[in-house]
């Protein structure tokens, strides 16, 4: 008696799971982003240019200023900077100057031309002039 009880439970169980599948399967397919479309949002992601939160404390209170085209710059010498092999790299534009991790496409700090004069830049292995 406890065998035949046993058989239909789990008969009772069997069926439910295929009407699911069933259910499932009949389910509309929503279409999602191809590969492509993956690949490129991730690569668009990793060649972004971070800034740390000392970064953007420094920009601001020494009122630098990125425009659109200072960012290309920026984004240009971070890759001249990658292809050499830099890690730790001293970017060099006209009034200011930005520590740069560039494994990591992130700004660590950022100096002004006043405050440049007479400074010790370390911990870094490569300069650009931007």
């Amino acid at each position: 008696m406890v065998n035949i009880n046993t058989q239909l439970q789990k008969l009772s169980q069997l069926q439910e799971a295929q009407k699911l599948q069933q259910g499932i399967s009949k389910a509309p397919v929503q279409p999602s982003q191809s590969f492509k479309q993956v690949l490129e949002t991730k690569v668009a992601e990793q060649e972004e240019v971070k800034f740390s939160s000392h970064a953007e404390k420094r920009l601001q209170s020494r009122n630098i200023e990125l425009t659109p085209e200072t960012m290309q710059r920026l984004k240009n010498a971070i890759g001249k900077a990658k292809e050499k092999g830099a890690n730790e790299t001293l970017m060099v534009f006209e009034n200011f100057s930005l520590i740069v991790s560039v494994k990591n496409n992130t700004v660590i700090t950022a100096v002004d031309r006043a405050s440049m004069q007479e400074n010790v830049f370390t911990n870094i292995d490569s300069a650009v002039i931007a």
